[in-house]
């Protein structure tokens, strides 16, 4: 059985085309989103996805529904069988309909060098977090595949496994997408004291106060010491000092997060006054359950929300474009931090009277702090002039300016 098991994994390799083999294990081929349909295998409920109008299941998953689901290392293989000897399945109460996640970016789909067959046969698979899925439409090969429209409903029923009767899943109204919204610096360092720097997260090194601008390679906590010399690393407190910014940056965020929250996102504000000057450190903590940098982050992205200076006109984002080594970040962290600022930037752009600067994209600027520290896709926002003739339209939009924010984010998060 095992010489029939590798020929199958090596005859799907093979299937592969060349293009796709040229890729290396890990980079995203994808984007998986939370299925709005609810999704049974006779009766009972199972989590879905879907991509690219795949309705999708965990393989994983079929172990509770009547499959044997083994995996061989030597094969670098998944095998899925119908396990003739279940008597029972359980209902797992905890599947409810998606409600706020419907629609909403779940997983990358990245590439994989892992096989998946469904009773012998090689099926299309998509590897995500450590797991496999397939088509929900595979399990026509043992059995038949309902489609309702009317009732929003996924069917599979299987000849000779258990069956419950029907019964229509409990919406979620708990289960929300979190987005970080950080208004950048408020209080200046020179009204600081040295307890309150401290307390906001700064160190205070050879040139005074402020914090390293990297993590070591591979960590989200700890600091990296001066790992590309001095210079370049030590972020000064002061280059955060601000004085009509930090009350438009707030006055944005605010806007934007009641958007938000009228959309179905829970959000998270770096800071909520202006008497606050968090640190980096601090600020990215949002990302996080409980502010638990050593905790797997629980944010779906991270939007700074700035102004800009210097007598010019427009709304742009802030390209990222660095050697990013922060734990958690994905193959795709720096396209997706740019699809971010772009989402937001185009919505700004098109439903406020502020024009779009240096063609929406600054670049030269990936070095920045925010991009190094964050877990998760950073969109950098550097919206009109506060020191141009943009300041009366910040003044005046600036509920515009946050509802176009609000969409920018979930265009991010649904395209």
């Amino acid at each position: 059985m095992k010489g029939i098991r590798s020929a199958l994994a090596a005859a799907a390799v093979c299937m592969i085309p060349a293009q796709v083999c040229a890729m290396e294990i890990g980079d995203r081929t994808g984007i998986v989103y939370y299925s709005g349909i609810d999704t049974y295998i006779n009766n009972y409920p199972i989590r879905a996805y879907h991509s690219d109008g795949r309705q999708l299941i965990c393989a994983e998953d079929l172990r509770g529904y009547g499959f044997t689901v083994d995996w061989s290392p030597e094969d670098k293989a998944l095998y899925i069988s119908r396990d003739d000897s279940a008597a029972d399945i359980q209902r797992d109460d905890g599947i409810k309909r998606s409600v706020y996640l419907a629609g909403k970016r779940a997983h990358d789909i990245v590439y994989t060098d892992i096989s998946v067959y469904l009773n012998g046969e090689p099926v299309e698979a998509y590897s995500i977090d450590g797991q496999m899925m397939i088509k929900l439409r595979s399990l026509e090969a043992v059995g038949t595949v309902e489609y309702s429209a009317e009732e929003n409903r996924a069917s599979v029923f299987i000849d000779g496994l258990p069956a419950a009767e029907y019964a229509p899943l409990e919406e979620d109204l708990g289960s929300k997408i979190t987005v970080v919204l950080d208004p950048g610096h408020g209080k200046s360092s020179w009204s600081m004291s040295d307890e309150e720097k401290r307390s906001a997260g700064y160190d205070c090194g050879s040139g005074g106060w402020g914090e390293w601008r990297h993590w070591k390679e591979g960590s989200a906590s700890e600091d990296c010491g001066g790992c590309r010399n001095e210079g370049q690393c030590w972020y000064p407190i002061g280059n955060g000092d601000r004085d009509t910014e930090p009350e438009i940056n707030l006055r944005n965020a605010l806007a934007a997060k009641a958007q938000l929250e009228n959309m179905g996102y829970s959000v998270r504000l770096t800071r909520t006054a202006n008497d606050e000057n968090p640190s980096f450190k601090a600020r990215v903590s949002y990302c996080y359950p409980g502010n638990d940098l050593t905790a797997e982050p629980d944010a779906a992205c991270y939007v700074c929300i700035h102004s800009n200076a210097g007598g010019g006109r427009g709304s742009a984002y802030i390209g990222a474009g660095g050697n990013y080594t922060q734990k958690w970040i994905n193959s795709s962290y720096q396209e997706d931090c740019d699809l971010l600022g772009e989402s937001i930037n185009r919505r700004i752009t098109a439903e406020t009277s502020l024009s779009e600067y240096s063609g929406g994209r600054i670049g030269g600027q990936g070095y920045m702090i925010l991009f190094h520290k964050s877990p998760v896709p950073a969109g950098y926002m550097e919206i009109g002039f506060f020191d141009s003739a943009d300041r009366r339209i910040i003044d005046e939009e600036y509920e515009r300016i946050g509802l176009a924010i609000a969409e920018g984010i979930n265009d991010y998060m649904t395209e």
